[in-house]
């Protein structure tokens, strides 16, 4: 069993230290007495009930990680030996306020208006309660100091005492459990004045929110698997199985709510149904075909004929969702910008050109690009049409 060492100091409601006062362990969700040790090992136990506080009202003792009731004398109270569930998801951070501003008549100096923060130590080996140090700052206005005054960029962080750090780097993931980081300063030496100021805190409120607002703003993305490939001497397509990254997507699974809501399996497909789609929602949806249509691209939103010769060429991308509907969980966008040759194509994905995604892409997943002539009879012949695979996040 592994054990944990709990000791707190305790008063009676007089505020008098409650000194050699009788007392009982029972776990939170038991009625039965629990083991209470004298050492780590677990070989030296303490009576319980039949033992008290020492005289200066404290209570040691090691138990099983848990919950436990402690009744001392008339008053009983819920503690935790080992480190808690509510303790284990701490962070440093900032509660409220911190904004960090230039200076008003002071061009040289920043000032930091009152926060409440908190400096979590709950890096250990064992489960033990963290070290919490709560910093309530009442706001002040701060020179920038010697080598603050030499360089551009100033990097501001408090400890648990207040003081004030500034620095030249960027704070590393040590940093930011060990301080405070409020944000930076940007300092024109020419000028010999504060230019401006950005607010850049770990935000304690809403942290599931801001896990939501990464995931969205990265969109779905491909994991591994859901690979292209012709699915003969045709216009079709087949798709392997694969997993997909889609927020919450998963939540719900027939009713039921599962336990990995983030990570879809998407199944392998064979000439799949598909819909094409345009830059533009269209109304209403497109049926769902069988084919890759290469004889036409988008120009702002219209379908438009290809021009030119045989191997005019366009990009046409692939998007995977997480649909339970087996039409909709592929669609393809058509291209908007035509090339001289299949190769030309080729080496266009990825190099910047303007592209304009289609509204319902924000919930697929690019998982690859299609370069194909306008003639296209064959996706499996390599001179009509290119396979590009497609890594975690679109490009343009």
């Amino acid at each position: 069993m592994a054990l944990q060492f709990y000791t707190a100091q305790y008063w009676t409601p007089d505020a008098v230290l409650a000194a050699n006062v009788p007392y009982q362990v029972f776990p939170v969700d038991s009625n039965v007495f629990a083991p209470l040790w004298a050492d780590a090992a677990g070989t030296i136990p303490i009576a319980n009930p039949g033992t008290s506080t020492d005289g200066t009202g404290t209570v040691a003792f090691w138990a099983t990680v848990g919950s436990y009731w402690l009744h001392l004398d008339t008053e009983t109270f819920q503690i935790d030996v080992g480190l808690s569930e509510e303790q284990a998801d701490l962070s440093t951070g900032v509660a409220s306020g911190g904004d960090i501003s230039p200076a008003v008549g002071n061009p040289q100096a920043v000032t930091i208006a009152p926060m409440i923060g908190y400096i979590v130590d709950n890096i250990n080996e064992v489960s033990i309660p963290p070290t919490i140090t709560r910093v309530d700052y009442p706001g002040g206005t701060v020179p920038l100091d010697a080598g603050a005054l030499t360089r551009t960029i100033t990097y501001w962080m408090m400890d648990g005492a207040q003081n004030v750090i500034q620095t030249p780097t960027r704070p590393a993931p040590e940093d930011y459990r060990r301080f405070i980081v409020l944000g930076l300063s940007v300092y024109d030496t020419g000028l010999g004045a504060v230019l401006e100021t950005q607010t850049l805190p770990t935000i304690l409120p809403q942290l599931a929110n801001a896990h939501v607002d990464l995931a969205d703003s990265l969109g779905p993305f491909s994991l591994q698997g859901n690979s292209l490939s012709p699915n003969g001497a045709n216009l079709r397509l087949d798709k392997s199985q694969g997993t997909i990254f889609t927020r919450a997507a998963g939540y719900v699974s027939g009713g039921v709510i599962t336990d990995n809501p983030n990570i879809i399996t998407s199944p392998a497909l064979t000439a799949f149904a598909f819909r094409r789609i345009l830059q533009t929602a269209a109304t209403p949806t497109p049926p769902p075909v069988l084919d890759v249509d290469p004889a036409n691209y988008d120009v702002a939103g219209v379908l438009t004929p290809i021009p030119g010769g045989p191997s005019t060429s366009t990009v046409q991308r692939v998007y995977l969702f997480a649909a339970d509907t087996v039409s909709l969980r592929v669609a393809i966008q058509y291209g908007q910008t035509i090339y001289a040759t299949p190769e030309d194509a080729v080496r266009q994905v990825g190099s910047g050109n303007a592209f304009n995604p289609a509204p319902v892409t924000q919930v697929g997943a690019l998982i690859g690009y299609l370069a194909l002539t306008r003639t296209c009879t064959d996706l499996s012949d390599p001179a009509q049409c290119t396979f590009v695979y497609a890594g975690k996040f679109s490009t343009p």
